[in-house]
């Protein structure tokens, strides 16, 4: 009797054990990069022992000191001369949406780099298809691609105001604008068609964008449209002009050009906008630094006050939050002689490989501009990129800056490619 009853719990035991197995989720391989390991998998982290009780703390002119091994030189002379304060806070982690992780899984290992020398109109990789395409980058060169290519979602539509700020007098002008893109044309890893549209990729673009002037009134109706090729080409693309009513054939983003007369090139967009066969990228080096990753910049178009101190000289200094961040340090300088920038120090955040933080220096190796941007937090991680919240340039020499203030911002909305055409650019500019 006593045999049949353990007979008989054994083979209860049993069953509920590959019940069990049966049920389980798959286990994980060992290499596998998941939300929960995307930091280790593919960058490195902060080293946070060292910038403890951050939180709340203000940094300004009286005490830059306790920081100064921790940012950018020419943030230290911001802090100094300009009074730009620093609200402290602590580190959170970034990893980006489910499609472009299990996108890096799939075809880890695939992308290739292509030596193009000083050849800079060669394509400089391939076998690409989709996610990050160089975890634990070695050389500047491959932190530059998993810039090209980092995670900020297939499509976008965002509304902004920007400022033009002296130094002396503060708010010169100001204008406001709407820029719809669908950045991932191809290499999509969020919305279908995955991984590319095929009226795109027929055409060997990886990128088109429609950006129009909503005010004021004498700008309203001026737009452009435009698109990016997969090849390192200047952007082609038409401008409709209000006052002509008329579409002009125009070339976009050529190298060294300045947007809409401001303080900042094409390629200072985001960071940098232009290709990374463009460049020589030199990495210096890999430290922590305070980032606004997590700027905590209030949306909306009458916030300009909450994220600018307009009121008060020198007209420029954001009111962000930084807070400790892994960066890959690189020296960036052009290819091609009639550059305006004779180098470029780009700080690529290790989690997001955004450039937070850039130095532009001029031709005799001063520092000539800073470009610093707020990055706001996800809606949602496991779907949406990082909000880009706000964008400063300020031209140091001239004492002037442009002020980039974001109404909303909006991605993965799967926006109709139909969008992206002329006679849609004549129709919104009317």
């Amino acid at each position: 009797m006593k045999t049949t009853k353990w007979l008989f719990i054994f083979f209860v035991a049993a069953s509920v054990g590959l019940v069990g197995m049966f049920n389980a989720p798959p286990a994980l391989a060992a290499d596998e990069i998941t939300s929960a390991n995307w930091t280790e998998m593919t960058s490195f982290k902060p080293e946070l022992d060292k910038l403890k009780g951050l939180k709340g703390k203000k940094i300004k002119k009286s005490n830059v000191s306790e920081v100064a091994d921790w940012i950018p030189p020419s943030l230290k002379m911001w802090i100094e001369k300009y009074g730009l304060v620093m609200k402290l806070k602590e580190y959170e982690p970034i990893y980006p949406s489910e499609g472009y992780i299990e996108a890096t899984n799939k075809y880890l290992g695939q992308a290739k780099l292509v030596d193009i020398g000083k050849d800079y109109r060669k394509r400089g990789i391939k076998n690409y298809t989709a996610g990050l395409p160089f975890p634990k980058p070695k050389t500047g060169l491959e932190i530059a691609w998993n810039y090209n290519y980092s995670y900020n979602g297939d499509d976008g539509d965002t509304f902004y105001t920007v400022y033009w700020i002296s130094g002396a007098t503060g708010v010169e002008h100001t204008e406001e604008w709407r820029w719809a893109f669908i950045i991932r044309t191809i290499n999509r890893t969020d919305l279908d068609p995955k991984p590319a549209i095929k009226q795109f990729l027929d055409k060997g673009l990886q990128y088109t964008s429609i950006t129009y002037a909503l005010a004021p009134y004498d700008k309203k109706g001026f737009g452009a449209l435009y698109s990016r090729s997969i090849n390192p080409l200047d952007q082609q693309g038409h401008i409709y002009v209000p006052a002509m009513r008329r579409v002009l054939r125009n070339t976009f983003g050529t190298r060294g050009d300045t947007w809409n007369s401001t303080d900042l090139l094409y390629e200072d967009v985001r960071g940098y906008m232009g290709y990374p066969e463009w460049m020589n990228w030199k990495l210096i080096g890999k430290k922590t630094v305070l980032m606004p990753m997590h700027a905590g910049v209030k949306l909306g178009k009458k916030n300009a006050k909450k994220t600018y101190e307009l009121n008060k000289k020198p007209y420029w200094n954001p009111k962000f939050k930084y807070e400790p961040r892994a960066v890959y340090v690189v020296e960036v300088t052009p290819k091609f002689p009639d550059y305006p920038y004779s180098k470029q120090i780009m700080y690529f955040d290790a989690e997001t490989f955004y450039i937070p933080y850039k130095e532009a220096y001029d031709k005799k190796g001063d520092l000539w501009k800073v470009v610093m941007l707020g990055i706001n937090e996800s809606p949602d991680m496991d779907s949406q990129p990082p909000e880009y919240g706000a964008c400063v340039v300020v031209d140091f020499q001239a004492e002037h800056a442009t002020l980039f203030n974001f109404h909303s911002v909006k991605a993965n909305t799967g926006l109709d490619p139909k969008m992206f055409t002329l006679s849609n650019l004549r129709k919104r500019g009317r």
